[in-house]
């Protein structure tokens, strides 16, 4: 493996807005005791999924965060407390084979360079970012565009002050830890990596393009951030018509955000909750908020499995 991409970087890699952190670090201690202290109103939406007898709750999470997004709510809390497992997309506590599978999917083989493969004008915009997070050309060159694409959007909602170990995936899976429960994974990292690392080298080249003009232009920076108010609020409208206006844009990105979230992975978490709740009783299901909104949301998937949701937070 080389040895850039060591704990450091694989505790920063995110797809902005809609991946799991893959995160290596220690759970910390904040995230063991946040979810036992007490209660107050501190963002999300909850729904009750019931179907022949079955029921669960899904929590649309967001997977960076800071110290005051905790405590949960007390209904939440509760629903967390009753449950007999805990469901996410993958399990961040679980890094057996992570270190591979980025290699598999986001490292050059054989010596080849970013440097290499980025036009002029994109190496131009690319290094001011990396001097503003820390980083070198050098530090990341052997990362393809789609990885170093992720790594630049964690760098920037860190930049703000949000942070991986703050994710309320990170937080659930913690909890979970703490109490015993079992965690169980909707998804596998594999099928989340695969996604980004097939895109052709032209997409990816696109999808650093999209992401870098994101972070430099302060009307679209401020999209990122809404997005964390939103959550706070748990203004589903506002989360769908966010991710509406992302899907109808021009930019390979919102195309892929359609493609993948939407098209390749929301049928996908529909058919794992619904396999859930029919073997295991009383689940908390945590995925990310943009699974739940939209008309293609997996809530809607779910609906017409013939489940029974309703919003309870």
């Amino acid at each position: 493996m080389h040895s850039f991409l060591g704990e450091s970087v694989l505790r920063q890699i995110i797809v902005t807005l809609c991946w799991l952190p893959l995160s290596l670090l220690a759970l910390p201690a904040q995230a063991d005791s946040a979810a036992t202290a007490a209660p107050a109103r501190q963002g999300g939406a909850m729904f009750k999924i019931q179907r022949a007898g079955h029921s669960a709750y899904v929590f649309g999470t967001i997977h960076v965060g800071r110290a005051d997004f905790y405590p949960f709510d007390d209904k939440v809390l509760q629903a967390m407390q009753h449950s007999s497992a805990i469901a996410l997309e993958i399990d961040p506590g679980n890094a057996q084979g992570l270190a591979e599978l980025m290699t598999k999917y986001g490292i050059y083989p054989n010596g080849k360079s970013l440097a290499q493969e980025l036009p002029p004008p994109l190496l131009q915009q690319l290094n001011p970012l990396l001097e503003k997070y820390g980083l070198t050309l050098d530090a990341v060159a052997s990362m393809k565009p789609w990885l170093l694409a992720t790594m630049l959007g964690f760098s920037e909602y860190t930049h703000q002050g949000y942070l991986a170990q703050y994710g309320v995936d990170v937080t659930l899976a913690a909890y979970a830890k703490k109490q015993g429960k079992p965690v169980v994974e909707l998804e596998t990292a594999e099928q989340q990596l695969s996604l980004l690392g097939k895109l052709t080298p032209a997409e990816q080249i696109q999808f650093l393009q999209d992401s870098i003009d994101e972070i430099l232009d302060p009307a679209k920076a401020q999209r990122s951030l809404q997005l964390m108010t939103l959550w706070r609020n748990g203004d589903v409208d506002g989360l769908a018509a966010m991710l509406a206006e992302l899907t109808s844009d021009d930019t390979f990105t919102g195309k892929f955000v359609q493609r993948a979230l939407l098209d390749k992975r929301n049928p996908g978490l529909a058919d794992g909750i619904a396999r859930l709740t029919s073997a295991t009783p009383h689940a908390f299901i945590g995925i990310g908020m943009l699974h739940l909104v939209g008309k293609n949301s997996v809530l809607a998937m779910l609906r017409q499995r013939g489940y029974t949701v309703s919003r309870v937070y």
